[in-house]
């Protein structure tokens, strides 16, 4: 589904519209800069950006207590070695522009543990900034030359460059040395976790994983029954598929889904928001077809309530309908039902039907996966709609958090924010490349992780993969710590950051990552695959 043309506004710089680069006078280009359009200089590359008066620099350190510095590409200071900074985005908290620029600019996902300074930034041609530096270590990547850099390398504190712009080392870095949290720097979140008898699991949750699939497993055989000439494939896939030639009722293959939004709807009940659980099934149901390259065509709601509520349901039901609508797909129908005795006053369950269809030769069953391709992830949003009787039992039951409560990890959002953050739909991001036929295989990491997900999709291949790179979200970390969860635990319940993962072959590698990065996507190269037995192995 590709997105309609991003129109351009010329810049303001003092009363008139600028047309003309401010610092050279060369004529300003449209030009998509770090997944958004922008206007840059046709000469000296100055960029125009929407936000310049908040801007955040990271400070990054490794184990040896280098800094991580970057020679500038750009002006001011080209040539010049600076920290990793940029200017932070209308829609973004400033250690999430940290995060996105260290990235860009240098291939490395980092982590900020402790905000170091706020300063006053002048500059004679854009406003003056208010800069937030941020102190960081280092959870994965790979060092690159990226956005708007020359170079990039680690420097001991007491063997920096002559040049440094921006009086980065009088007001930042010489002050490094002195600063007890450099010192002595919080372990990786990477590092596995020790065990504990406080730990908490997604069983002692209420939840079972291994239950389940031995409570499917215990069906297959009375569903197997079932089978018409029709039915494509068996149980296991992300969605169902049906041949209608096959049945002699038509062309093409259908492919359905249903799901649930699960315990999120614990937490849209305290806080009172229902209009977002709407949006999160549809999401669900449409990432669970699109995996195997179908296109929605249609979807059905359940809404089963104790009382009828009917601001409670029609916020539901609108929810799911906008997210139809976003998505092209048309909200056909559904059932509401009121069941006093089975469902208490207050409480209700949302289900979600999809159906889509591809064509055979491009539908996506892992049969094109080999070794030797590429891995790449997506980021999820947040938790998606998967994990939230463990998360529920960390937050509410361990840490006594309240919904309006705002530890630091969530970088400012309340505990009902970050829980209720909308599930992604991947469909506008990855429909254009498989029309082109570039995606060799897709995972919806719902759940079960990574772990669980993945083999679904690799035929007779491992996958091998890496969990330093990428980084993982506040919300995550603030429950695996705050519930001592074990390391392998938590990537089998959880998405730690990831939404979808993509199988490329490697020599689309570069293309299909331009290709989403100009639809806003951030794409971590998260493994490769290899000759196995269709199972994930962590590379760390």
């Amino acid at each position: 589904m590709a997105r309609a043309p991003l129109r351009f506004e010329p810049p303001r710089v003092g009363s008139l519209q600028a047309r003309h680069c401010p610092q050279c006078g060369a004529e300003l280009v449209p030009e998509r800069i770090e997944g958004r359009e922008r206007l840059r200089c046709s000469a000296c590359r100055f960029v125009v950006y929407q936000n310049p008066a908040s801007a955040a620099a990271g400070c990054v350190l490794d184990e040896r207590g280098r800094v991580l510095l970057v020679k500038r590409a750009i002006e001011p200071f080209r040539g010049q070695w600076a920290l990793p900074a940029g200017y932070q985005e209308i829609d973004e908290q400033p250690a999430e522009a940290v995060v996105r620029e260290v990235f860009e600019e240098t291939g490395m996902v980092v982590e900020p543990h402790a905000l170091f300074d706020l300063l006053f930034v002048r500059d004679p041609i854009r406003k003056p900034a208010n800069l937030a530096v941020y102190l960081c270590r280092v959870t994965g990547g790979t060092l690159r030359a990226g956005d708007d850099a020359l170079e990039v390398d680690w420097f001991a504190l007491d063997a920096l460059p002559d040049e440094i712009g921006f009086q980065n080392r009088e007001r930042i870095l010489d002050r490094l040395p002195s600063d007890p949290r450099v010192s002595a720097p919080p372990p990786k979140m990477s590092e596995p976790q020790s065990k504990s008898p406080r730990a908490v699991t997604y069983a002692s949750s209420g939840v079972d994983i291994e239950k389940k699939y031995d409570a499917v497993e215990r069906a297959t055989a009375a569903i197997r029954k079932t089978f018409t000439p029709g039915v494509v494939g068996d149980i296991g896939s992300f969605g169902g598929l049906f041949d209608l030639a096959r049945a002699g009722v038509g062309n093409g293959m259908l492919v359905a889904s249903a799901d649930g939004v699960g315990t999120k709807l614990e937490v849209a009940k305290r806080a009172r928001v229902f209009g977002t659980i709407g949006q999160d099934i549809v999401h669900h149901c449409i990432n669970d077809i699109l995996v195997q390259g179908a296109r929605p065509l249609f979807f059905m709601d359940y809404v089963g309530v104790g009382k009828m509520e009917p601001d409670v349901v029609s916020a539901i039901i609108g929810g799911c309908a906008e997210a139809c609508r976003a998505n092209g797909l048309a909200l056909l129908g559904g059932e509401t039902a009121e069941m006093p005795g089975l469902y208490a006053p207050g409480d209700f369950d949302l289900v979600g039907f999809i159906v889509g269809i591809v064509e055979p030769k491009k539908l996506l069953d892992g049969s094109r996966v080999k070794p030797g391709q590429v891995l790449l992830g997506l980021p999820s949003s947040g938790l998606h709609t998967n994990g939230f009787s463990l998360a529920r039992k960390v937050l509410f039951d361990v840490l006594g958090l309240e919904l309006d409560a705002k530890p630091k990890e969530l970088g400012g959002k309340t505990v009902a924010e970050a829980l209720l953050a909308v599930h992604r739909s991947y469909l506008a991001a990855l429909w254009p490349l498989l029309e082109a036929d570039k995606l060799v295989a897709l995972a919806h990491i719902t759940g079960g992780g990574v772990i669980d997900n993945v083999p679904r999709v690799l035929g007779a291949c491992d996958a091998l993969v890496d969990r330093n790179a990428w980084p993982v979200p506040g919300l995550c970390r603030l429950i695996v710590e705050g519930g001592h969860v074990e390391r392998d635990e938590a990537y089998h319940v959880l998405n730690m950051g990831l939404g979808m993962v993509v199988i490329v072959d490697r020599a689309d590698v570069v293309e299909v990552r331009r290709a989403l990065e100009a639809r806003g996507e951030t794409v971590y190269e998260i493994g490769r695959t290899e000759a196995g037995e269709g199972r994930v192995r962590w590379l760390s």
